[in-house]
């Protein structure tokens, strides 16, 4: 596992003014995909923690400022090496918290890690199992709508629609298995038929023999349950077979990279997403609207115009939640070098004192009974419109 880049490291020059040289440190650890299979969402996550380091980087302490040192490491899309990185940050850097991972799959893998060493973990991925049941999860908060909450809004658009059968395609690990389960509950709920269900692995090249079996059980519309690249795979092929009907996808799709790859393939795919793509459409009174225009203006000012994207939002989001969270830890006289204590009363700070935080997700309120801490307001229907995102119809 190599590092890759550290963040809003401490200066120790010589000549340096004591004020630097002396200045508290803690630091946080950072687990994102920059390369392999999830790297259309570990890229903007990364991008955002170098956009924010400077601003959220320094916190208030008893004896003066206090640095927020950012220790980051490529996950490389693989579960195995995210636990490894998170174990390295927590027994090598001591850090008090990490913000990991990019990917369900190791979102849970490195749970057990976390759990164990009794570090407070920000999860940037979907599955409502990272955090549920969250007597087992006591460590373990995230940024991201969950799977379940997502799956409500797109069930209830189908019916909108008089969508009533609908076939899923979905990953064949913990991300799509996970959203399976609650489309099941939610369809079951809601009268929706799930006419076929099929599943393919995240580097496949080719998914159309699980199209042309479900679509030999006459869906009205497809529920694609992936990233891109696969989940763009599974929509070319569909569209390659020369399917017409609907085609909804996850809200990990909601990037650039989607609508790069997809080309006219994806013109008209449905999706669900965080506000953030439709931010100068939502009305001057949505209390969302400054913060995400604030942060497109600042994001796109730096990546390029068009790049925006929910996933480098959750990574703020986390920022937002920990910086804050470490101020209230020092109120209470903790100090860094007890990196257990710290730990401890940060967790405790994280899920008492997050209230009414507006993000770039939404507006978090965690409880000890709620480690997600979102709400239907949250999220949005979007709809593909000629290589850009719109309000669904």
């Amino acid at each position: 596992m190599r590092r890759l880049w550290v963040i809003g490291a401490l200066l120790v020059l010589v000549g340096a003014p004591p004020s630097v040289a002396q200045q508290s440190v803690i630091k946080v650890g950072v687990v994102v995909d920059v390369t392999g299979g999830a790297s259309s969402l570990g890229v903007p996550e990364r991008n955002t923690v170098l956009l924010y380091q400077d601003e959220l980087g320094e916190v208030p302490g008893p004896n003066g400022p206090v640095r927020v040192q950012y220790v980051a490491t490529d996950g490389e899309s693989d579960p195995t090496k995210a636990v490894i990185a998170a174990k390295r940050l927590i027994d090598e850097d001591r850090v008090v918290a990490v913000v990991c991972c990019t990917t369900s799959p190791a979102s849970l893998a490195v749970i057990q890690t976390l759990q164990t060493n009794r570090v407070p973990n920000v999860s940037l991925a979907a599955a409502v199992t990272i955090i549920e049941p969250v007597d087992q999860r006591r460590w373990i908060f995230k940024t991201p709508q969950t799977d379940r909450l997502m799956i409500d809004v797109i069930t209830d658009h189908m019916r909108r629609r008089g969508i009533r059968s609908v076939a899923w395609l979905g990953f064949d690990d913990a991300f799509g298995q996970g959203g399976l389960v609650e489309f099941e509950k939610l369809a079951a709920q809601k009268g929706i038929d799930i006419a076929a269900k099929e599943s393919f692995a995240r580097a496949s090249t080719d998914v159309s023999t699980q199209v042309t079996r479900a679509m030999g059980r006459n869906p009205q519309a497809f529920l694609i349950w992936a990233i891109p690249p696969g989940a763009n795979v599974a929509q070319r092929n569909i569209r390659d077979l020369g399917i017409t009907l609907p085609v909804y996808q996850s809200h990990g799709v909601a990037n650039k990279t989607f609508l790069d790859l997809g080309g006219a393939s994806v013109d008209g795919t449905i999706l669900p997403s965080g506000k953030i793509l439709i931010a100068e459409l939502l009305p001057d009174t949505d209390t969302q609207k400054s913060a995400l225009l604030g942060y497109i203006e600042r994001y796109e000012g730096r990546y390029g115009k068009g790049t925006r994207n929910t996933f480098g939002g959750h990574a703020l989001d986390a920022m937002l939640i920990l910086k804050p969270a470490i101020e209230r830890t020092l109120r209470q006289g903790i100090r860094p070098e007890n990196t257990g204590g710290f730990r401890t009363v940060l967790r405790d700070q994280i899920e008492r004192g997050t209230k009414e935080l507006v993000g770039i997700t939404g507006i978090f309120n965690y409880t000890p009974t709620d480690h997600l801490g979102l709400d239907l307001r949250a999220a949005v229907m979007i709809e593909v419109r000629n290589g850009t995102w719109t309000p669904a119809r």
